[in-house]
């Protein structure tokens, strides 16, 4: 006869008042929001600013650009870019898991009114 599962111990559950969680979980998710602001400020002056090594001629007898600062200036502009993006993606990322630590405050309410009425 197999015998029943034995239940697992209940942990005491939090009160609605978790301040600290709370406190915390909106700082992780305020991080991540100024991240992704420092991000799209340096994005707007990278795109506003002309790339350094490719400015063009201001005479019109001066000679344009090497291709070498060419290829460089561009080898730059792609490591921003790629920068950029991971900045981005750890943004947002951190952001996520911010919102997700202050939701899951309200989960544990939640579980602890069903738990308290006994449903």
């Amino acid at each position: 006869m197999p015998t029943p599962p034995t239940p697992l111990p209940q942990t005491p559950a939090r009160s609605a008042h978790d301040l600290p969680g709370r406190a915390v979980a909106l700082l992780v998710f305020l991080l991540g929001v100024a991240m992704l602001v420092f991000v799209f400020v340096i994005a707007a002056h990278l795109f506003e600013s002309p790339v350094p090594g490719l400015d063009l001629p201001v005479k019109t007898g001066s000679p344009a650009p090497p291709a070498v600062n060419i290829g460089a200036s561009l080898a730059v502009f792609a490591r921003s870019l790629l920068l950029l993006g991971v900045m981005t993606l750890a943004g947002s990322l951190i952001a996520s898991k911010g919102a997700h630590l202050y939701f899951g405050t309200f989960a544990l309410l939640r579980d602890s009114n069903s738990a308290a009425s006994g449903k």
